[in-house]
């Protein structure tokens, strides 16, 4: 509940630095090739099915991210905690 709060925090600072910025719409050939790549992909998740059930994709790919960038996760942890005085972390 905690995590759900700061990371909806973090996505309405997100779009209201976004919004300030007036960026082109993209050309529709990019968009329809990256609809189709996108289809690709998903279209076929019947198949990846058949080797991995898909539940285990929604737990894999959390963990997998978070153990792939552990050091940032663990550089900006101690950041965070040396900006507290009364930790006294040095």
């Amino acid at each position: 509940m905690i995590i759900e709060m700061l990371l909806n925090i973090v996505k309405t600072i997100l779009f209201a630095i976004l919004s300030i910025f007036n960026l082109p719409s993209l050309p529709q050939v990019l968009l329809d090739s990256l609809d189709t790549f996108l289809d690709l992909i998903f279209d076929n998740l019947s198949l990846i099915g058949l080797f991995i059930r898909p539940t285990t994709f929604k737990i894999i790919v959390p963990v997998a991210l978070v153990l792939m960038n552990f050091e940032h996760i663990y550089n900006v942890s101690i950041w965070i905690l040396r900006k507290i005085p009364f930790l006294n972390i040095k």
